[in-house]
């Protein structure tokens, strides 16, 4: 009978060699989003790394001690690179790949010697293009490996570089230290994303039972609407002396109103909507005519009152199917309201098209009332006219006074 709460959002699977911990199997948007941001950075590195070390290699190609051995390492590199990053930016991160990314910068810190010139090598700073692929590499592998892999790789990377370029060098303590630090990043913004999306997901469920709460709310009013328009209103009569235990006009109200409760059970179509749930611009929800609505509302039949002659003015409109209820059920209380307490049998009936919305105005020229004289538990306007109209986004305003009639006015949107 009302809407079905909305779910948390679903997370992806992420696989586990991109994070940190082993704890990660599922992703939210926060974390999707670093993953997302991370590989393309990796990318952008590794690729034009690949390319600023390729064009110093070459530059410093006749001063190297073995120059063959300097081609085929720019060849590889940058064949390497190509691969390294068209597969990551299609399947997302391999574990194969991080590990073979470590593997390639180990072997060219292995050949180090061979691969750059003697006073490069001779260096302290590390500012040749194989200390340029091994930095790069370091930074990668923790994003593409998770910890202590992440680490391992850093260790391994440093120690070939050592092995490679024999002597004490403060680049391989620079690459150490650079793994620590970038491996130490990585996890936090890994764990400021997983309470972000801890944060959302809880907000998600939060909404969700709102609108489970709000959607249980506004069918309980429905149903009391109900209630209140047919077993309510027999019951009142009854109380009142206005039909007697044994009359027919009570067994009709009563076969009438047995209806109605039916219909509460099993009719799906009557479901209440919270405030505002209806858009004038939803092409989703079924639009069905209002003036049919509005006329079989006027013309139901009311046993035990008196005859109601209805003159309409009604300009043929479609609207969502819960607004035309909702309209067509308060203008069915407004008339009988009118037959039960205006002292008039007769009533006016208009609805105008108002942009996406429709007016209709329902009047008679009775008695009328002082609104503020009505006592708190009537029901009638309160929640049968204008609560049923806030249910789907509308209002609902009661002009009245005392010898002038009473004049309702349903606007929807609101």
């Amino acid at each position: 009978m009302s809407e079905q709460p909305e779910q948390p959002e679903h997370t992806e699977h992420v696989p586990a060699s991109v994070w940190g911990t082993r704890e990660v199997s599922a992703a939210g948007p926060a974390t999707l989003s670093l993953q997302r941001q991370a590989l393309l950075v990796t990318v952008v590195l590794r690729t034009s790394s690949a390319a600023v070390a390729a064009v110093v290699a070459l530059l410093g190609l006749e001063s190297a001690e073995n120059p063959v051995w300097v081609l085929l390492s720019v060849a590889g590199v940058l064949v390497w690179a190509g691969l390294f990053g068209i597969r990551t930016l299609r399947g997302g991160p391999v574990f194969r790949f991080g590990a073979g990314d470590v593997v390639v910068c180990a072997v060219l810190c292995l050949l180090h010697g061979q691969l750059v010139p003697a006073p490069v090598l001779t260096a302290s700073a590390g500012s040749g293009w194989v200390d340029l692929i091994a930095s790069v590499t370091v930074l990668n592998a923790q994003c593409f490996l998770r910890q202590p892999h992440g680490l391992l790789a850093t260790v391994v990377i440093a120690t070939a570089y050592t092995a490679g370029a024999p002597g004490l060098r403060e680049a391989p303590v620079v690459l150490l230290l650079q793994g620590i630090l970038s491996a130490g990043m990585f996890i936090l913004l890994r764990r400021a994303a997983r309470s972000a999306d801890s944060t959302l997901a809880a907000k998600a469920e939060a909404r969700a039972n709102d609108l489970a709460r709000a959607a249980a709310r506004a069918d309980e009013r429905d149903q009391q609407r109900r209630l209140h328009d047919t077993v309510l209103a027999t019951l009142t009569m009854v109380s009142t002396g206005a039909i007697t235990e044994r009359s027919e006009v009570l067994r009709r109200r009563a076969v009438a109103d047995l209806r109605v409760i039916q219909g509460l059970a099993a009719d799906t179509d009557g479901a209440a909507y919270p405030a505002g749930a209806t858009d004038p611009g939803d092409t989703t929800t079924p639009l069905v005519p209002l003036d049919a609505a509005l006329r079989s509302a006027a013309f139901a039949p009311r046993p035990g009152l008196p005859t109601l002659t209805v003159e309409f003015g009604i300009v043929p409109a479609l609207l969502p199917r819960p607004v035309v209820t909702a309209l067509a059920d308060a203008v069915g209380e407004a008339l009988t309201n009118i037959v039960r307490h205006s002292g008039t049998t007769a009533a006016h009936v208009r609805a105008q098209p108002v942009g996406a919305g429709v007016v209709v105005h329902v009047l008679d020229g009775g008695r009328g009332f002082d609104p503020v004289t009505v006592p708190a538990h009537r029901r009638g306007l309160r929640e049968s006219i204008t609560g049923r109209m806030a249910a789907v986004g509308g209002a609902a305003r009661i002009k009245t006074r005392p010898g002038d009639g009473v004049h309702v006015v349903l606007r929807w949107p609101r």
